[in-house]
């Protein structure tokens, strides 16, 4: 053989073995990625072992500011302490609004590491506050509800429920079915609501009556029913979401506006209360989490959220709290309350909320000052 030839073979050998080896060792999606492929979903997260960049600091504490119900903050305590006994677990309880301007104050020296709560309007306002990070729980989450934001993660579905006093309806001669209902002349004063610039389940209530109540598929079309609403109102409005279903239970009014999950624990303590789900239609919606941009503990950030997207606490939380749930393997099954395939949902008008979320908080309060 000459020595050409022999060289030539030898080159081409060599250039063959380089591109097996390339090609042995396929790129691996960032961990802030979700999975590739939701035909193959990846597997639960244990807590143990984080989708974090090895260089992240593993540190023994956590802060979680959390808009969540003292019960549900008490379970997650407990839950992670088994979990995670060497990361000491702190939560900041408020009201979403207010945690929402902590962290817009605090953004050039972060204290809390997590925002826990809240809805879809408080998370896109934080959107630059917020870090990018798609736990691999999410391949196990339900399609619709999964958040196509990679800076917050769904985990609880809301559904807005009318809270209502059995006996003091029926002293009124009332009848509620839903938020046309809401504008009876005997309600008025009766009614207690959430003033939506502080809390974000009242803001998210103003959006499901504004896509319910229009005729015309544009939200703004529906400020004529809610200055009706107010006016019904006669002033009964409340800072604190808790006040809502408290105020029903303890008889101080009829009729309120809440998250579901507060009705049901009400109903099975033994509360004289029901709930309503409005027939006009509700937007169902969720409550998210996010870590917060530049904070101190990201590696337990990431563990947490892997935590609350877990199969394990989620079954915690529908059981215990009655939260519905965004994962696929968990059921919601209460009695006497509709699962929630079966309730009359209304798409949410998520672009009209993209563009007009401060200008709501804003509208709502001009039309309370001035009805």
């Amino acid at each position: 053989m000459n020595k050409k030839l022999f060289a030539l073979i030898s080159l081409t050998l060599v250039l063959a073995m380089a591109l097996g080896a390339c090609g042995s060792k396929p790129d691996q999606p960032a961990p802030s990625q979700a999975p590739a492929s939701a035909a193959e979903p990846a597997p639960e997260a244990s807590g143990d072992q984080p989708a974090a960049e090895p260089e992240l600091e593993q540190t023994n504490r956590l802060v979680v500011y959390s808009a969540g119900a003292t019960d549900q903050n008490e379970m997650i305590q407990k839950m992670w302490s088994e979990l995670h006994p060497d990361i000491e677990l702190e939560v900041v309880s408020a009201g979403s609004g207010e945690l929402q301007n902590r962290i817009i104050a605090e953004a050039s020296n972060p204290q809390g590491d997590v925002m826990m709560g809240g809805s879809y309007a408080v998370y896109k306002a934080l959107e630059d506050q917020l870090t990018p990070y798609v736990s691999p729980n999410t391949a196990n989450c339900l399609e619709e509800f999964v958040s196509q934001n990679d800076k917050f993660t769904a985990i609880q579905i809301n559904v807005n429920t009318i809270i209502v006093n059995n006996s003091m309806l029926k002293d009124l001669g009332v009848e509620v079915t839903g938020w046309n209902s809401l504008l009876n002349e005997k309600l008025k004063g009766n009614i207690v609501f959430a003033d939506p610039s502080s809390s974000s389940s009242g803001r998210e209530h103003v959006v499901n009556m504004l896509a319910a109540m229009n005729t015309t598929g544009n939200p703004d079309d529906g400020w004529d029913f809610v200055e009706k609403y107010v006016k019904n109102l006669d002033g009964k409005v409340s800072s604190s979401s808790s006040a809502i279903y408290t105020g029903v239970v303890n008889g101080e009014y009829a009729v309120g506006i809440t998250n579901e999950e507060k009705v049901i624990q009400n109903m099975v303590a033994g509360a004289d209360v029901s709930a309503v789900y409005a027939e006009e239609g509700i937007t169902l919606r969720t409550s998210y989490m996010g870590i917060i941009n530049g904070c101190a503990n990201e590696y337990n950030a990431r563990l947490f959220v892997d935590f609350m997207t877990s199969k394990e606490y989620q079954q915690a939380a529908t059981d215990e709290l009655y939260q519905r749930s965004v994962h696929k393997d968990v059921a919601f099954n209460v009695d006497g309350i509709a699962p929630t395939n079966e309730l009359n949902s209304i798409e949410y008008p998520t672009e009209w909320v993209n563009a007009n979320a401060d200008n709501l908080k804003t509208k709502f309060q001009d039309l309370l000052t001035n009805v």
